[in-house]
C-alpha cells in the first residue's frame, strides 16, 4: 500500500476504538500504519513493545536481535513460549506478531545491532525503540540515532523498578544523561539482581505509548521518566541539549563511529570508582556514618515523604532536582543516596556515576531498611 493511502474498510474496522480517540482520528492511524519502527532486542521490554505496536497498526516493524530463545526468557519475554524455544527470537517473536497482524511486515535482523550494520540499518527506520540489555549496543544506537537524527525510546529495568526514556533530535540526546559508557561491572544486571516480569510489561507497555506519541506528533522534547513498581512511584524528567554533550553539544567529539568506543575495556571507571562499591547495605551505611569522616548522605525522596521521616543529617535533593544540584554534591568524598527502598537512588547513583562522580553508592534498602535495622523510632510509610 502506498504511503499516505486512505484507510481502507478493513483498517476503519480494526482500529475503530483507536480512530475514536481525538489525538488520533483517521489521519493519525494512516500515520502509524505508516511508521518504520526499529525494535532492537526481542526480549522483555522488546516483547510488549512489539505486540502493541503490530495490533494498533504499525505495518512495517524491524527486529534486531542475536540471541536465541531460553526457558530463563520465559517469566517476562511474553512474544515467546515453550514451543519457540531453541528458536532465533527474530523467528520466534515474527511468528508472534503475524498471528496478531498478518499484514504486518516482518524485517528479521538475527545478526542483531553490529559496528558493521547500525549506520544503515537504523537508517531504514523511522525510529528506533532500544530494549537492549547492554552498554555497548545502548551507547551504539543511541550515536547513531542522534548522528542521523532519529528519534530513540530507550528503555530498561532491573529488580521491580525501570525507566523509558525519549531522545529527539536536536533537543537532548542519550549522552547528555549518560556521556560516559560505564564498565558493566559497576552496574549489576537481572541476571544477576533479578527481575519481576510484569516491570518489565509496565516499561514495555510505557515505551509503546511513547513511540505512539512520538509517530503522532506529541512528543516536542526529551524526557526520562522513572517507575518504582514496588513503591508505587513513578517521576519524568524533563530533559535538555546538554551544550557540553559528546554527541549533540556545541562542539561535538563523537562525529562518526569508531568501534573502540563502544568496547568496554576502553571505558573503565576513574580508579576511585572501583574502590567504591555500587551500593552499601544499610548496616554499612550506619557505620559509615557513624565514623570520624562521615560521607555526606543524600535523600533523593520527595518532599512530602521527607515530613513524614528522615534520617538525621541527610541532604534532601529530590531526584527530579539533583541534574540542577550537581554544583551541590562534593566530587571528593563519599556520597551515599537514599531513597524509600533503594531504587530511585540506585538510577541516582548510576546517573552520577555516569557524570564522573567516582565515590557515590547507593544505599540497599533505603530508609525503609534503615527503621527496620537501625533506628526503629523512624516511621516507615
Amino acid at each position: 500500500m502506498a504511503a499516505n493511502a486512505p484507510l481502507n474498510g478493513h483498517e476503519r474496522a480494526l482500529y475503530a476504538r483507536q480512530i475514536r480517540l481525538p489525538e488520533v482520528g483517521e489521519g493519525g492511524q494512516v500515520k502509524i500504519r505508516d511508521a518504520k519502527v526499529l525494535i532492537l532486542g526481542a526480549g522483555g521490554l522488546g516483547s510488549p513493545v512489539a505486540l502493541y505496536l503490530a495490533s494498533a497498526g504499525v505495518s512495517t516493524l524491524g527486529i534486531a536481535d542475536p540471541d536465541k530463545v531460553e526457558l530463563s526468557n520465559l517469566h517476562r519475554q511474553i512474544i515467546h513460549g515453550f514451543d519457540t524455544l531453541g528458536l532465533p527470537k527474530t523467528i520466534s517473536a515474527a511468528e508472534a506478531l503475524l498471528e496478531i497482524n498478518p499484514g504486518l511486515q516482518v524485517a528479521l535482523h538475527p545478526e542483531g545491532l553490529t559496528l558493521e550494520n547500525a549506520e544503515s540499518l537504523i537508517g531504514r527506520y523511522d525510529l528506533v525503540v532500544d530494549g537492549t540489555d547492554n552498554f555497548a549496543t545502548r551507547f551504539l544506537a543511541a550515536d547513531i540515532c542522534t548522528l542521523a537524527q532519529k528519534p530513540l525510546v530507550h528503555g530498561s529495568v532491573l529488580r521491580s523498578e525501570g525507566q523509558v526514556g525519549v531522545f529527539l533530535p536536536r533537543v537532548g540526546c542519550y549522552r547528555c544523561v549518560y556521556p560516559v559508557m560505564p564498565d558493566a561491572s559497576t552496574v549489576p544486571t537481572c541476571a544477576d539482581a533479578g527481575v519481576f516480569g510484569a516491570t518489565c510489561g509496565v516499561i514495555g507497555s510505557w515505551m509503546a505509548a511513547e513511540v505512539f506519541a512520538i509517530i503522532l506528533g506529541r512528543r516536542v522534547a526529551s524526557r526520562l521518566m522513572v517507575v518504582d513498581i514496588s513503591a508505587g512511584t513513578s517521576k519524568v524528567l524533563n530533559l535538555a541539549r546538554d551544550a557540553s554533550c559528546p554527541t549533540c553539544g556545541d562542539q561535538p567529539s563523537i562525529l562518526g563511529i569508531e568501534a573502540s568506543r563502544y568496547a568496554a575495556t576502553v571505558c573503565p571507571p576513574p580508579p576511585s570508582m572501583s574502590a567504591t562499591p555500587l551500593e552499601v547495605s544499610i548496616e554499612q551505611s550506619a557505620q559509615l556514618l557513624a565514623s570520624a569522616t562521615p560521607p555526606l548522605l543524600i535523600d533523593v525522596r520527595e518532599p512530602d515523604e521527607a515530613r513524614i521521616c528522615n534520617i538525621a543529617g541527610a541532604r534532601l535533593i529530590p531526584m527530579g532536582m539533583i541534574p540542577e544540584r550537581l554544583a551541590e554534591i562534593p566530587q571528593d568524598r563519599l556520597v551515599l543516596i537514599h531513597c524509600h527502598h533503594g531504587g530511585r537512588s540506585l538510577r541516582v547513583t548510576q546517573f552520577l556515576r555516569a557524570k564522573g562522580y567516582a565515590q557515590v553508592s547507593n544505599v540497599q534498602g533505603g530508609i525503609n531498611a534503615w527503621s527496620l535495622k537501625i533506628d526503629t523510632t523512624v516511621a516507615r510509610y
